[in-house]
């Protein structure tokens, strides 16, 4: 298989953790935003060689201009996806760089190599120590993916992490890019929902959804006192949630944005790590 390619294209075992999970998405008809994954042999040859070959600049070139002729769209996150990240006793969620808003191909081979570089990152080394978990063998992959511009997005547990109980979902959201939310740069809307067929809201708290002073996302005063998902469209991504969790078989955590045409796109799906047989 490639060794730089679409979703459809890779070995899911040389795409990491994150870029395993979305190819499993991709394959299964969720809704996941087009892009390539450059796999751990890229990276390989990487460390090999101390720079990116040719012939895997090429690649990735190629790969992004098909990405844009399929889109229409040139800006493209660039995600880390290590070989030990996102698994059911690990999900290294935040350790690993993550680039947004990249639109030109040098942007983006500098940011796939600072991915790389990020695996072993003072802050990714230590997470691996408290976790016991040995650098032998860890690898990195790179998920390259057109930017959405999202009219809300956020973070959905099919389970309650903090109480332990598999009946209830939690979700959170705001205004403008998930990361956002992920980040914990805003105080975002909070919904507990329950687990079944009703999908029934059983309590929501609205954030002020503003962002810290560094952060450039503008938040009018209306939108701060406004939900920013109406409750039909919380329960669809209930209803797509709880079909993710099934295919994958334990409870997740799913980032999701939600298009200004009202479609929902699912940008990572993880296990809740506190959910572990």
């Amino acid at each position: 298989m490639k060794t730089v390619g679409f979703l459809q294209e890779v070995d899911p075992n040389k795409s990491g953790g994150k870029g395993k999970n979305l190819i499993t998405l991709t394959v299964n008809n969720f809704p996941v935003p087009p892009g390539f994954v450059i796999t751990t042999d890229a990276y390989s040859q990487f460390k090999h060689e101390a720079r990116i070959p040719e012939s895997i600049k090429n690649e990735i070139e190629i790969c992004y201009n098909k990405l844009i002729d399929i889109t229409g769209n040139r800006v493209v996150a660039v995600r880390s996806s290590a070989s030990a990240e996102d698994t059911a006793s690990s999900s290294f969620a935040g350790q690993y760089d993550t680039y947004l808003n990249v639109n030109t191909l040098d942007e983006l081979l500098g940011h796939v190599i600072d991915c790389w570089h990020s695996l072993f990152s003072e802050r990714s080394v230590l997470y691996r120590k408290r976790m016991n978990i040995p650098d032998d063998y860890l690898t990195m992959a790179v998920v390259v993916q057109t930017m959405l511009d999202p009219e809300s997005a956020g973070v959905l547990f099919t389970a309650n992490p903090y109480t332990m109980d598999k009946n209830v979902m939690l979700a959170e959201a705001s205004w403008g890019c998930g990361e956002n939310v992920v980040s914990g740069s805003v105080t975002p809307d909070y919904f507990e929902i329950a687990n079944n067929d009703s999908f029934e809201i059983i309590a929501k708290r609205i954030g002020s959804k503003v962002a810290l002073p560094d952060n450039s996302t503008a938040v009018s005063a209306d939108q701060q006192t406004t939900f920013c998902i109406a409750e039909n469209q919380l329960k669809e991504l209930c209803e797509i949630g709880k079909k993710i969790e099934s295919m994958f078989g334990r409870p997740q955590d799913i980032e999701w944005a939600l298009a200004d045409d009202h479609s929902f796109y699912i940008l990572q799906s993880r296990p809740i790590t506190r959910f572990v047989d």
